[in-house]
């Protein structure tokens, strides 16, 4: 099956390694940015917007028109309840420091004192969808729900993954002590790129 090679706007391995498995099977393949580091060693992309959607929109934009391919982009984060969906899009850099650690330490500090039963949280992803030679352009989403843990625990994946205790496993693991390969077809990344394969599927009527 000859497959259409898309870009995926991501310098992030981990996050690439998750990707690859949802287009598995599909009638794409997917390529990264460190695929393009030469084109790309000048590159410079402000996030500014002040929704997922609107950040994914600039990544897809900005890439998809400078190396001429369909791009997907993504564009992620934690939303704490109680924190008045706090560290929203400054998810990635909402503490000083702006390591993963340090991100979701903030986020325990800031959740002291609040019981379980308060500790509701969701992780919010949008994909953006943009043809460069037509001016294609859509949007998709992914929720998946959660609590925020007591502690950290787990080592087995990155960002928040150490404090977020997913709905699906009845709160009983965080995130980080499964393989994050496992969690790709229930989170919000893999929710929101399956839609979005069904919108390139669509498009390109396949």
């Amino acid at each position: 099956m000859n497959k259409t090679t898309i870009l995926i706007a991501t310098n992030n391995k981990g996050k690439a390694e998750e990707i690859k498995k949802i287009f598995q099977n599909t009638n794409f393949e997917p390529k990264f940015l460190f695929d393009f580091s030469e084109q790309l060693k000048d590159l410079k992309i402000i996030e500014n917007a002040k929704s997922f959607e609107g950040n994914a929109l600039i990544k897809a934009i900005v890439v998809g028109d400078i190396l001429k391919m369909i791009t997907l982009a993504d564009d992620s984060g934690l939303c704490v309840k109680a924190l008045d969906d706090r560290p929203g899009v400054l998810s990635a850099r909402y503490s000083e420091a702006g390591t993963d650690r340090e991100n979701y330490l903030k986020v325990l500090k800031e959740m002291t004192g609040i019981p379980f039963a308060k500790r509701d949280c969701y992780y919010n992803c949008a994909v953006a969808i943009y043809d460069p030679k037509t001016k294609f352009v859509d949007t998709v989403f992914g929720i998946w729900e959660a609590k925020i843990a007591l502690e950290p625990k787990g080592e087995k994946s990155f960002g928040y993954a150490p404090i977020i205790l997913a709905k699906d496993f009845d709160y009983k693991k965080t995130n980080a002590e499964f393989d994050p390969e496992d969690l790709i077809n229930i989170n919000h990344r893999g929710k929101a790129f399956k839609q979005a394969i069904k919108v390139l599927e669509d498009y390109l009527k396949y």
